[in-house]
């Protein structure tokens, strides 16, 4: 992780019960250090098998938004030729909007 990026950090107490916390860290141990100041401040961390556990960071990626007219979909839904693979990707979204 060079950027800092949105990351979700989950532990899984000795009851099976999970926890999380969200932070922002350009790291991975960053991620998890700053997750461990969070998770630390709880009461249910005093147990045991806490300081044993596994912390699993999951980095959350913003979405990548594109807008498509719906006539510039029509006409490439109505084009013909190209690669193989975009002319079956046409044919099977010309089927999928006949249904």
């Amino acid at each position: 992780m060079a950027s800092i990026r949105e990351c979700v950090i989950k532990f899984r107490d000795g009851e099976g019960v999970e926890h999380s916390v969200e932070v922002a860290a350009s790291s991975l141990y960053e991620a998890a250090a700053l997750a461990l100041n969070k998770f630390r401040r709880c009461d249910w961390s005093r147990e045991v098998s806490f300081e044993a556990g596994t912390l699993c960071v999951e980095l959350w990626e913003k979405p990548t938004i594109h807008r498509v007219s719906i006539a510039e979909l029509e006409n490439w839904l109505k084009r013909t030729g190209g690669k193989p693979r975009e002319v079956a990707l046409r044919e099977k979204l010309r089927r999928t909007l006949d249904e």
